[in-house]
């Protein structure tokens, strides 16, 4: 495993948080992102990772087809690029990229594109084939982009080029992708496959035992010469309960060699994963509710009076009750009333506050 900087601790590279997909959020084929985390400036750099979810957050579902950015003149939003229906089951890791490091826009134009990749003109990236940075596909010109897309490192003209991972099939022209080249010295490294199998495990001391890492990744066709390959599927990351993983959204394997861009990102808001971690003090079911559902808080948190609030993902209450007191630590909430979707449930107590996320369906 190649290094690239020290690894010693986490950096910040600007706003991010976990997106988690659901009905409240998501309109169609785009669900928008939280401005309030990542501002709302058209001119900012996005970039995202698709992340399987875990039994705390749900959202375990796998992301067959490529996804892009949109700025939906307000916000921005992730969108399907087949223009299909959004599945609200997705999760993302998302980055507004503008510190420790440059970000830009690149353009598929017929003066760039070769073939199946077209190759980026930028003073930071040419004659260095050792840089390393991460791509996200954007609506910037208004086409749709259905390729499995990775980078390539063009030795013939000392650049490099995005590329489409479907070898047969051009990108095309007026793509746009956004690209974000983190400084030398930050927590960005290399990785490389190991095991003829759909997943693989990035052991790294910033990642390992520690869910609430936020991560994204890009395939690299060429490492090193033996290294190339195709992959022409999505890829995600997974935390398999004590290691981050790559995978492959379509579980086809990854050859041997395999090789990935990671960049490990300082968190800016704690993670749905380490709320659910902290608290195990609070159980809700059946989860996801279709009619109601109870709650079950630890016995050291009900004696007294305690509150529960249910809130949307967009922050409006829509249910709050207080109780004097319960020994056993058990009530009921009754949902039959409210829309599907993800809800916040809140438990405020004399003994501090607990959290947890309760998904409706019926």
């Amino acid at each position: 495993m190649m290094m690239y900087g020290s690894l010693s601790s986490q950096t910040y590279f600007g706003p991010n948080y976990l997106h988690l997909c659901s009905p409240l959020n998501s309109i169609g084929d785009f669900t928008l992102l939280d401005p309030s985390i990542l501002g709302n400036n058209p001119a900012d750099k996005i970039i995202f990772t698709h992340l399987w979810g875990d039994p705390t957050i749900g959202h375990e579902e796998y992301m067959l087809k490529s996804h892009g950015l949109w700025w939906t003149g307000d916000t921005w939003s992730i969108f399907n690029e087949t223009e299909a229906e959004l599945d609200t089951n997705l999760a993302f890791n998302v980055l507004n990229a503008n510190i420790n490091g440059t970000a830009f826009t690149h353009t598929v134009t017929s003066g760039n594109v070769n073939l199946n990749w077209s190759d980026i003109d930028n003073p930071l990236l040419n004659g260095h084939p050792d840089v390393l940075f991460f791509i996200s596909k954007t609506w910037g010109n208004g086409i749709y982009d259905t390729a499995h897309v990775g980078i390539w490192y063009d030795h013939y003209t000392d650049k490099w080029a995005i590329y489409n991972e479907n070898k047969l099939d051009s990108l095309k022209v007026n793509s746009t992708y956004n690209i974000f080249i983190p400084d030398a010295g930050t927590t960005a490294y290399k990785h490389v496959a190991t095991d003829n199998y759909y997943t693989t495990n990035l052991d790294n001391p910033l990642l390992n035992d520690n869910p609430d890492a936020m991560i994204f990744v890009v395939h690299d066709y060429t490492n090193s010469p033996g290294n190339e390959g195709y992959i022409n599927d999505e890829i995600g990351v997974w935390y398999d309960g004590s290691n981050w993983t790559i995978y492959n959204e379509n579980i086809d394997t990854l050859f041997p060699g395999a090789t990935f861009n990671v960049l490990i990102v300082k968190p800016l808001v704690t993670s749905v994963a380490s709320i659910s971690k902290k608290n195990q003090l609070i159980k809700v079911f059946p989860n996801p509710a279709s009619d109601q559902f109870s709650v079950l808080l630890n016995r050291s948190y009900s004696k007294g009076e305690f509150s529960l609030i249910l809130s949307t993902a967009d922050g409006r209450t829509v249910m709050q009750k207080s109780y004097s007191g319960n020994q056993n630590g058990k009530v009921t909430m009754d949902v039959s009333v409210l829309p599907e979707g993800l809800y916040l449930l809140t438990a405020k107590t004399q003994n501090g506050t607990l959290t947890a996320k309760v998904n409706v369906i019926r």
